[in-house]
């Protein structure tokens, strides 16, 4: 009799490029030496394009990479059977429905699924819809990045839901210098998407020169929704263009020094589910203000670790930039606690841990309940 292996996991994963949090949390998932210690896993990664320039954009070599990454997918399925395959399932659009031919096809074989959610939205389609995501959760097992994100699934799924938050890679802050002048460094960092609020950003930076605050605004990320020219052709119009500068991407040593230079970041997203960049500033200890948004109330302490506002509300951000300007022991302390909170819950290693939990639960209840079949 065919004897189910009790660690055997697929990982059927969207990998870099694009770079994006998911992404990057999938790479540190196929990469965890602990995971890899503990299980038996093997992978499938996935790649449909080159940079964020193509996404939503139809392109014929996709089609070639789908019908590729079904046939290593079957083969997978055939030859080694995991005991299930952690999936990150894409919760829009198009993507969806290609994802759902994956869950088609897993389904097929009897192989349980642990998706693992970095997206929201699927509480606001409308019914019909939901019938297709009930299908694809039901007696499966979903992973939230937070318990401010479970509402999301109430309608599609009553399974057993881990939380599971992101964490990065800690790095040794002591070797980046801080801010060495006494102007104030205000940062944004993110691509130049509207919905990641840069307009209610720059709408802050010019409520402050009004009120003639010496500040220093800082905007880092990658030509998006907006492109440079058109970025400072906003800041000029507003009359910021020397106090707010853009200074491209960066990433990885470049963007640590800039984390390290600025006194406070700034996300004011108004489309986000869990914030990354956030955990980025605990871990320079710097105070945050961002959005009452998704899985962020829960990562930003309002009053604490930083400051909590609503979703376009320049004035909001505005006067919160005020407070830590005009108190920087309250700045201090703010990016202590961050620190502490960061050290405590989102590491990569303690992300490492809680997906070793999960993979271990999962694994042992379906192999419990195949047990149960078999007698």
């Amino acid at each position: 009799m065919f004897e189910m292996p009790n660690n055997n996991i697929l990982l059927f994963i969207k990998t870099p490029p694009p770079v994006t949090g998911a992404t990057s949390m999938n790479k540190s998932v196929h990469d965890s030496e602990l995971l890899n210690r503990f299980f038996n896993i093997r992978s499938i990664c996935i790649s449909y394009m080159k940079n964020r320039s193509e996404m939503g954009k139809w392109k014929i070599r996709k089609l070639f990479i789908f019908i590729g990454i079904l046939k290593k997918l079957i083969s997978e399925l055939r030859k080694h059977r995991p005991v299930f395959v952690y999936f990150q399932l894409s919760p829009h659009g198009v993507a969806f429905f290609r994802d759902l031919i994956y869950v088609v096809i897993i389904k097929a074989y009897k192989i349980k699924i642990v998706y693992h959610l970095h997206g929201k939205g699927i509480n606001e389609k409308i019914t019909i819809f939901k019938y297709f995501y009930r299908y694809a959760f039901n007696k499966e097992y979903v992973i939230c990045l937070s318990s401010l994100l479970t509402y999301d699934i109430a309608d599609v799924f009553s399974g057993q839901i881990f939380i599971v938050p992101n964490g990065i890679p800690d790095i040794k802050i002591e070797d980046y210098k801080g801010n060495p002048g006494k102007v104030i460094r205000l940062l944004y960092l993110s691509n130049l998407i509207k919905s990641k609020g840069i307009l209610d950003y720059i709408e802050a930076m010019k409520l402050l020169d009004e009120k003639g605050y010496e500040y220093e605004g800082l905007i880092v990320g990658a030509e998006a929704d907006l492109t440079k020219d058109e970025l400072n052709e906003i800041l000029r119009d507003k009359g910021i263009i020397g106090k707010v500068k853009y200074l491209g991407p960066k990433y990885s040593e470049l963007k640590n020094s800039t984390l390290a230079n600025s006194d406070i970041l700034v996300f004011p997203t108004q489309n986000e589910t869990f914030g990354i960049v956030n955990l980025e500033a605990m871990q320079f200890a710097k105070p945050i203000i961002s959005t009452r948004l998704a899985a962020i109330p829960e990562i930003v302490d309002d009053g604490i670790t930083g400051f909590i506002v609503d979703i376009n509300s320049p004035k909001q951000i505005a006067e919160k930039i005020e407070i830590l300007i005009n108190d920087p022991d309250l700045r201090r302390r703010m990016g202590e606690a961050g620190r502490k909170k960061y050290e405590e819950r989102y590491t990569i290693n303690k992300f490492e841990e809680n997906m070793k939990v999960v993979f271990r639960e999962a694994l042992d209840d379906i192999i419990s309940k195949n047990k149960t079949k078999i007698k």
